[in-house]
């Protein structure tokens, strides 16, 4: 399992402030982009690639997504 990070890509989500970060733990690369644009809202393009990748112990594939609060 690895964890992937990226750090801000241009579409988080449909909200005001649509960028933001994302981490996302998954197998491969491939995966961790599936997981993170099935959420309906989170669109990582193919050339933005991510900021971090780690390795971690086994566990289940999962996403965290933060959109940006921006200043409202």
């Amino acid at each position: 399992m690895n964890v992937y990070i990226w750090k801000h890509i241009e579409k988080v989500s449909d909200r005001y402030h649509e960028d933001g970060g994302v981490v996302v733990f998954a197998e491969t690369e491939e995966m961790a982009r599936a997981l993170a644009n099935s959420d309906g809202e989170c669109k990582i393009k193919p050339e933005e690639m991510p900021d971090h990748v780690r390795s971690c112990a086994d566990g289940p594939e999962m996403v965290f997504i933060f959109p940006n609060a921006g200043c409202c």
